[in-house]
This record gives C-alpha cells, sequence and structure tokens, in this order.
C-alpha cells in the first residue's frame, strides 16, 4: 500500500509572450521564431529587463474556487499565496531554499536540496537570462518539430531541451499572431499541458490573463484568470522569506514527547489506534501520504462536510480522486491534534485488500510535526518534539530532500542502482521505478508475477531477489524488489529511482525529523534477520462475510500449481472453515510457513466446492 504518492500542490507561472503585427509564413527556424517574439514584445533587452512581477486572480480548482496572489523576482525568487476556502496554502522560494505553509498553518522549510533539484534551479536561472534563445548555447537545443493545431489553430511547434537534465518544453505558438497558444512540460516524471488566452498588453509586454493547467499524471486541472499584473513593481525582498510559525497544532499529554506507543505490523504496515471523539479506530502511519486522509465511510460517519474533488497519486501512478473535510480534534496515546484538513478518499478497496476497516491514513500533517521514531522489532512508536528532542545514540545521519511533502533519501541496490529513492513508510516493499526497471534490465530477470494495490486502482508487478542493499551506511542481504509491469514511457526519467518500504525498514530503528530534514537510522534488534515472505503466490481480497477470496494467482508458483483460479473462494483450510480464522492476516501468515509445508484448501468456484492441495516452496529459487 504505497498509499498516496502526492497530493497536487498548486503552482503559478505567469509568462510573457510576444505578437507580431504581420504574421510570417513558411518559417523554418526556431530561432527566428523567437527573435520575432521578442522583438514583438520590445525586444530582447526589454525582456530581460523585467525582472519583478505582482498578480492577483481566482483560481478554480478540484471544483473549489478562490483567490491567488504572487510575487515573483528574477531569476527564482517567489511567494505565491492560495486561499480555496478549506484549503489554504502558501509557498516560496527565497532564491536559497524553498518553503511551504500547509493547509494546517505548518511552515516546512526545504533547505537540504538533491541533485535534480539542483539541477532544475541551474535551469531556472538560465531560462530566466533567455540562455536557450542563443543558437551557440552550450546547454539548450532548440528544435522546431513541425506545425500543428490547437483549438483549430496553426501553431509552430517549438521543443526546448538542454543537456542538464531531461526536461523539457514544447511552445506551440500561433503562426498568424505569434501568442503562445500552449505549453507542454515534462519535469522528471511530471508532466502538464498548459493553454493560454486573453492575452493584453501591460508595459509593452502580451500577458495572458488566462490559462487552464492540466496534470498528466494525475489528471488534475486547474483555471487561473488574472484581476492584475503589475510589471517591474518595487518589490521588499522580505517577502521571499519564509512565514514566521505561530503556535502548534497539537500537544503533549505530559512533558514533550509520546514514548513507546504499540503498533501492529500487518502486512508490512504500521497501525496505530487514533480516537476522534469516542470513536477509536485503526489507522495507517505513512510518510508517503502528502496530506492525511480518512476514509469516505469513516468521513459520512463523523458528519463531515466534503469538498471539492482533487485528483492525486498512488502507487504505481495510479490516480486518486481526493475530497477535502475538516477532521474534528483527534488523539493518539500521548498527543491531541487540534481539528485538521484532511483528505477524504474511497478505502473500500483498499480495505479489501488488507482485510480490515481502516479508517484513515497519519500522513504528512502529523508527521511533520514530530520527530517520530519508530521502532520495528519492538513495534513501539515515540513522537518528540523537535525543538527540545536531543539524541544520544549512534545511529547514521541521512539527509533528507523534500519534495511535494514526501522525504527523499539516497540508497544503492546490488552495489549499482545507486540513486534517489521516496522514503515511504506506507509501502509494504520496496520497489523500483517500472520505466527505470526496464531500462535496467530487470524485466528480463526471473519474476514473480504478482497484484499491486496503493490508494489509487491495483496494478500488476514483478518482484526480483537482489544480491543487496546499502541504505544510510548499512547493508541488507537478498532484499526483494518489485516493479510495476504495466505500460513503461521509458523517455521519461524520474528524479526518482524507485521507493524505499517497509521490507528495508523494519531492519531499524529510524527516527523521522521533518524539521531538520534528517533521518537518523540505527540498527535494529532483528537486523539483516530473514523475515517471513509468502510461499504460495496466491493472493486474497476480503469477500462477503469477512471470507477470503482469491484475486490473483502468480504463474509457475505452488498456488497456480495446486489449480487455484481468480474468483475463487475459501470456504476450509485443512478442515477447518475459514470463519473461525482471524481473518486474511491469519491466512496470509499461514502461507509464510516454511517450504514444503502441505495444505488442503476447499474453494468454491462456479457454486461447486473443489479440493486443492498446496505445497508451499521459496517463489525466488
Amino acid at each position: 500500500m504505497a498509499s498516496l504518492r502526492k497530493i497536487c500542490l498548486i503552482t503559478l507561472v505567469v509568462t510573457t509572450c510576444a505578437t507580431v503585427v504581420a504574421a510570417k509564413s513558411n518559417l523554418t527556424d526556431p530561432y527566428e521564431i523567437l527573435k520575432l517574439s521578442f522583438n514583438a514584445n520590445g525586444g530582447l533587452d526589454r525582456l530581460k529587463a523585467e525582472r519583478t512581477q505582482y498578480v492577483e486572480g481566482t483560481l478554480a480548482v478540484a471544483g473549489l474556487k478562490g483567490t491567488l496572489k504572487s510575487w515573483s523576482q528574477q531569476p527564482d525568487r517567489s511567494r505565491t499565496e492560495v486561499d480555496l476556502g478549506v484549503f489554504k496554502m502558501t509557498q516560496g522560494d527565497n532564491g536559497r531554499y524553498q518553503w511551504v505553509v500547509d493547509s494546517n498553518g505548518k511552515l516546512q522549510k526545504i533547505t537540504k536540496l538533491d541533485e535534480p533539484t539542483i539541477k532544475r534551479r541551474q535551469l531556472k536561472r538560465l531560462m530566466a537570462d533567455y540562455e536557450y534563445a542563443n543558437p551557440k548555447s552550450n546547454v539548450f537545443k532548440v528544435t522546431l518539430t513541425g506545425v500543428e493545431k490547437v483549438q483549430d489553430k496553426d501553431c509552430y511547434v517549438i521543443k526546448i531541451v538542454n543537456n542538464i537534465n531531461s526536461d523539457a518544453i514544447t511552445n506551440y505558438i500561433n503562426a498568424e499572431t505569434f501568442l503562445l497558444e500552449k505549453s507542454e512540460t515534462t519535469e522528471g516524471e511530471e508532466r502538464k499541458e498548459t493553454f493560454s488566452g486573453d492575452y493584453r498588453e501591460i508595459s509593452g509586454l502580451q500577458v495572458p490573463f488566462w490559462s487552464k493547467e492540466t496534470s498528466l499524471n494525475s489528471g488534475q486541472i486547474q483555471e487561473v484568470t488574472l484581476t492584475k499584473f503589475e510589471s517591474n513593481p518595487p518589490v521588499d525582498t522580505l517577502i521571499f522569506e519564509p512565514i514566521e510559525q505561530t503556535g502548534k497544532d497539537y500537544h503533549f499529554s505530559s512533558g514533550g514527547s509520546a514514548e513507546n506507543i504499540p503498533f501492529r505490523f500487518i502486512g508490512n504496515h504500521i497501525f496505530v489506534i487514533v480516537k476522534v471523539g469516542c470513536k477509536e479506530r485503526i489507522w495507517v502511519l505513512d510518510t508517503g501520504a502528502g496530506m492525511t486522509c480518512i476514509s469516505e465511510a469513516f468521513a459520512k460517519e463523523l458528519g463531515l462536510k466534503l469538498e471539492g474533488d482533487l485528483k492525486g497519486l498512488g502507487a504505481a501512478g495510479t490516480q486518486v480522486s481526493l475530497k477535502l473535510a475538516t477532521l474534528p480534534p483527534y488523539e493518539l496515546p500521548g498527543v491531541e491534534f487540534d481539528s485538521q484538513t484532511v483528505a477524504v478518499l474511497d478505502m473500500k478497496a483498499l480495505n479489501q485488500t488488507i482485510g480490515f476497516d481502516c479508517a484513515g491514513i497519519l500522513g504528512f500533517d502529523f508527521l511533520s510535526r514530530f520527530i517520530t521514531k519508530v521502532d520495528y522489532a519492538n513495534l513501539t512508536l515515540s513522537f518528540y518534539d523537535p525543538e527540545t528532542f536531543k539524541y544520544l545514540g549512534d545511529g547514521h545521519e541521512v539527509n533528507m530532500h523534500l519534495k511535494e511533502n514526501l522525504f527523499r533519501a539516497d540508497a544503492t541496490l546490488d552495489g549499482v542502482y545507486k540513486g534517489s529513492w521516496v522514503f515511504d513508510m506506507g509501502a509494504s516493499g520496496t520497489s523500483l521505478d517500472g520505466a527505470y526497471a526496464v531500462r535496467n534490465g530487470f524485466t528480463t530477470r526471473k519474476i514473480v508475477e504478482g497484484l499491486g494495490r496503493g490508494a489509487g486502482s491495483a496494478f500488476r508487478t514483478g518482484s526480483v531477489k537482489g544480491k543487496s542493499f546499502e541504505f544510510a551506511g548499512y547493508r541488507i542481504d537478498n532484499p526483494i524488489v518489485s516493479f510495476s509491469t504495466g505500460a513503461a514511457d521509458t523517455a521519461i526519467k524520474s528524479d526518482e529511482i524507485g521507493a524505499l518500504g517497509n521490507t528495508l525498514f523494519r531492519n531499524f530503528v529510524i527516527y523521522c525529523d521533518y524539521a531538520h530534514e534528517k533521518l537518523i537510522v540505527e540498527k535494529g534488534d532483528k537486523f539483516n534477520q530473514p523475515f517471513p515472505i509468502d510461499n504460495s503466490g496466491v493472493q486474497f481480497k476480503r469477500g462477503e462475510s469477512d471470507i477470503p477470496v482469491v484475486i490473483f494467482v502468480s504463474p509457475g508458483t505452488p498456488a497456480a500449481k495446486a489449480g487455484f483460479k481468480e474468483g475463487d473462494v475459501v470456504k476450509a483450510i485443512n478442515g477447518i472453515a475459514v470463519k473461525y480464522f482471524d481473518g486474511l492476516t491469519a491466512v496470509r501468515e499461514m502461507l509464510q510457513q516454511e517450504p514444503g509445508t502441505k495444505f488442503s484448501f476447499v474453494v468454491e468456484r462456479n457454486g461447486q466446492e473443489k479440493e486443492l492441495k498446496l505445497t508451499l516452496a521459496n517463489l525466488y529459487e
């Protein structure tokens, strides 16, 4: 359950575009097209003189409508304020680092930048200086790829690429007016298209007062209509600095911590009891959730008002539909929270896969408040105030980069596959990016096929056994690593090569420190020991009356040889009716017993009962 990889953050980009008095036809040189655009806007010197901007307008996104304000100063300072009622956010960049104040008023600084972010900031500065317009540039290459229609208008298609990273911009410039009709941008795996219109002349610039941006990953659409645009206004640079943090939205019951809170580790997920009012429910802890979430069923039980229609991304890039609500005050043992804005999602299919009802996901809005200690071997959680906590152990420190509310960490698989990985305590296992797996030949290895599910839809997976995993200065032997086996565009290179999950983390005691953007990692009591894994090749979901139903049978595994089929309803195991077992968790644990263990299953298929003989075996040998 990789859960929410991210919840889309709202961004604003105001572009200036050129117009010409007379249209040019049969242009073949992209640099000539750019030059005409610059000249129509008063020339390149005028464009370079555009150093600051201020805009106001309305923003419509996810069924919500509100206001925005944005200040910018070239090359890389910015501040944007968004107010959508139930959702408010301010984010900025002071030229040294980024910062964001989330929808619940918590400031998060992003000062430790990873390599992809550093390169992107370098590109941003070069773009602001119009380096791409230089035909002799050592960084940029500009090509005219053809003429295409955009909303029945012929447009020159100009693509801008660079040799620093794989990011690209494709501009669709109207062949009659030379105004920008549409742009497509790729940054890592993130892709979006933006339509522009309602151009107005401001101080010699042609400014689009309307734009519509669509994330091609999540499908989220946001529409901006400007009501004010100021060119080169005086701007106090202090406005780009982080907002001073005032107060906290939580408190400890005693002192500056809540320690040794027990959790259940089921299916390689961390489950804790959360109390909302008088209702105690099971929630999952998830550093891979960009926002705290509750199930739609629990939101209705609480009588919450649901607003908006957001789009997010789940495991393997699957799309997730979300709404927003205000959650009343809630608590865990030793720590109490004020009311918070949370995301609401349909968790029915996810809970069927887990095997019991999970009411919510404790994500960024919860975890970012603390230093969170997870002791996997002893099944305890501790939460500390980052302002007073002092670490006295001998663990290894790991710098983390925060992007879209999710941590990234460096790690190396098999001594070769090194890069940045999403740090995801909501993921049961460690996984590679699907396109990365294809490019590096993992799909040609001996694969154990499977079915994955996060907060989005189900997806097919492949799993392989590696030789080693190096993380935080430690080495883990024989790791199992999975990847999505769906269609992967290998031309798109994600900033991350995969996601680290709990099959890795369970070897350790881990301190997650959002305030200081770091991890502290210690060897756990079960460091580098063999952990139970499935030895059957069959996967279940919770069916009616909590009866296990087969949802996937991996080819060539013991389950396939025994004759299991998708849709089989399990009635009994070794002569004992499944209603006497402790749900799916107990069944799954049985199938993690030693290779050679034999079982007799009775399943119902097409209204008839069948007996299936299953002998467990190691799936990776």
